[in-house]
């Protein structure tokens, strides 16, 4: 039994190879791929043990900043004063 699962992790491995070349080709990275990512770790809300690990680039990070601020100055002036 252990042959025929080892035979069958050979297969598994080899056949990939024997179908793209000689060598697995490795993904090219765009310039924007290869930017500098910063990741920052918080703890989660209600909890001493969860953490959170974001990990984005400069521009992710002006990006999600730029829309939490669409997002507030939208809220705050769709509010309705009652009494006024």
């Amino acid at each position: 039994m252990s042959v025929r699962a080892l035979l069958a992790a050979v297969v598994v491995v080899t056949v990939p190879i024997a179908v793209n070349g000689a060598e697995p080709q490795t993904p090219t990275r765009t310039p924007d791929a290869q930017a500098k990512r910063t990741c920052t770790v918080r703890t989660e809300l209600g909890s001493r043990l969860n953490r959170v690990r974001t990990c984005r680039t400069d521009a992710e990070r002006e990006a999600a900043k730029q829309e939490q601020r669409r997002v507030i100055d939208r809220i705050q002036s769709d509010k309705v004063s009652f009494g006024r």
